[in-house]
């Protein structure tokens, strides 16, 4: 039970550490911040894009690369663990 435990508070840390990741790097137009979120064959829906995470960075980046800076402000984060 122990060990269940300490896996889940790493899992927990790695997927806080991945949304700060994607503020960042989206806040920054920072392209390997912003790659470094997404699994290779992710997907997106946000907004109005809905496509794979491929295309939604691209757009992301050609959006920020050029236009006003974002800040993401993240707080009260819940991560729940369903079964195994």
């Amino acid at each position: 039970m122990k060990h269940k435990k300490i896996t889940e508070l790493l899992d927990r840390e790695a997927l806080r550490d991945c949304l700060y990741r994607y503020c960042r790097g989206i806040d920054r137009a920072d392209e390997r911040a912003l790659r470094s979120s997404y699994w290779p064959d992710a997907r997106d829906n946000h907004g109005t894009y809905s496509g794979s995470a491929e295309g939604f960075i691209e757009f992301a980046l050609g959006v920020f690369k050029t236009g006003p800076r974002n800040i993401h402000q993240i707080t009260n984060i819940l991560i729940e663990f369903k079964a195994d």
